[in-house]
């Protein structure tokens, strides 16, 4: 029966870690849930092999350029696997991304609304008016 159930979760984790997003995650869940927001320009990126306690996959180090949420300053470094869950970034451009730590690593949620600054108006407007309403 252990097994069993040991069988079972697995194959629910690893279908809901692979799955596609079916929808975004809410902005105003996504500020609260993050414990980095910031909007940064990525500087440079390295890939990162497979290791005892990670993935392969890339860092990415990305100055901060404005800081949203959080006490990260100067520069900070961001992981995505190489993998469906991974978040893709290109050197040089402006993203702004909400971040959690994962595994002592800095991780973008595939399925929340970062991106690339140009692409987020719309976001940044609705975390102008979510401040607005905490007065």
């Amino acid at each position: 029966m252990k097994r069993i159930a040991t069988g079972l979760a697995c194959a629910l984790f690893a279908t809901a870690s692979f799955a596609k997003c079916a929808t975004t995650m809410p902005v105003a869940q996504e500020v609260k849930d993050s414990q980095v927001i910031i909007i940064g320009t990525v500087s440079s990126s390295r890939q990162v092999p497979q290791s005892w306690d990670t993935l392969d996959g890339i860092d990415y180090v990305v100055h901060i350029d404005q800081k949203v949420k959080g006490k990260q300053s100067g520069e900070i470094t961001i992981f995505s696997e190489h993998s469906e869950d991974g978040f893709n970034l290109q050197d040089g451009k402006q993203y702004l991304l909400f971040l959690t730590n994962n595994y002592q690593h800095w991780v973008v949620n595939k399925c929340g609304n970062s991106g690339t600054l140009d692409d987020r108006s719309d976001v940044i407007k609705q975390m102008i008016k979510l401040a607005g309403n905490n007065d």
